[in-house]
């Protein structure tokens, strides 16, 4: 059994609001920029001893994967892409966090991005997921108000801007093609 001082996700359930003032009081945002300042290398090995592994697809080792990127940067720039379209038949494992969470994803896509070197994430979400997409909005419009994200995100000295994009929507796409 997972003791709940274990669990990443505190509010996935939804039993508080999903906004700042919450999350801080669950604890997102708290050591940010500490982790931040602790360096690449340590996050990666902490990801790997943690043994972490994708929610989706054969889930793959995150630590391991993130150490596939390079150490210097030749130049070009480096992004973080999170897929929340949930498309795999019969998931539901990105919706609550979405919608009950968002600040612990965005958290995580800082720390991710970080220690991977990359400064901006790119969010695909469902296009029929409208909560969820406003819960994220709201989210990320707080994160840039309090200075988590953006410029010297969290104070760690580190920029770091995140862009959401919301899909057509799968029932879409299938009517109109039934309609052609």
């Amino acid at each position: 059994m997972l003791n709940d001082e274990d669990r990443i996700f505190t509010n996935i359930y939804g039993w508080e609001p999903h906004n700042l003032k919450y999350a801080q009081k669950r604890g997102d945002w708290d050591n940010t920029k500490a982790i931040l300042k602790k360096g690449r290398e340590w996050i990666i090995e902490e990801m790997k001893k943690s043994g972490l592994r994708g929610r989706g697809g054969a889930g793959f080792p995150t630590g391991m994967k993130w150490s596939f990127m390079p150490k210097q940067s030749d130049g070009r720039p480096h992004y973080l892409v999170v897929n929340a379209d949930e498309s795999e038949p019969g998931t539901c494992k990105d919706r609550d966090i979405l919608r009950y969470d968002p600040h612990k994803l965005l958290e995580g896509c800082l720390i991710a991005g970080f220690a991977m070197g990359a400064h901006a994430a790119y969010i695909y979400i469902r296009g029929e997921y409208y909560n969820e997409d406003s819960a994220m909005w709201e989210a990320i419009d707080e994160a840039y108000k309090a200075g988590l994200l953006g410029k010297n995100a969290a104070g760690s000295g580190w920029d770091f801007d995140i862009y959401m994009h919301r899909g057509a929507g799968g029932l879409y796409l299938r009517r109109r093609n039934c309609a052609d």
